[in-house]
């Protein structure tokens, strides 16, 4: 319940404000961020802190659009806030789904 309410937090500071999203863009927003979830979670996984994975996201992804990139630090607060069982394969996965699903 609470890894939903989170999921929803993201979502919801990751979501455009300036003007309405299309469905395309929706989709790649969702799945670039789903990108940065995976590579995050596999930092921690690899012992990274946050404060290393960050930078190691970034430059993994130098051409990520500025305004997804942006958002690594709130998603790594969320990875890093998840306890250990719960950052299987499917976090990204999950996560993407939820972002696609999400509606305002």
């Amino acid at each position: 319940m609470i890894r939903i309410a989170i999921i929803g937090m993201c979502l919801m500071l990751s979501a455009p404000v300036a003007h309405a999203e299309t469905d395309e863009e929706k989709v790649a927003r969702c799945t670039q961020q789903a990108d940065l979830v995976a590579g995050l979670v596999a930092q921690r996984g690899r012992g990274a802190t946050a404060q290393q994975a960050i930078p190691a996201i970034r430059e993994a992804h130098p051409d990520m659009d500025p305004r997804y990139i942006a958002q690594a630090p709130v998603l790594a607060d969320w990875i890093y806030s998840l306890p250990e069982e719960q950052l299987g394969a499917g976090v990204a996965e999950s996560f993407e789904a939820a972002c696609i699903g999400y509606e305002p």
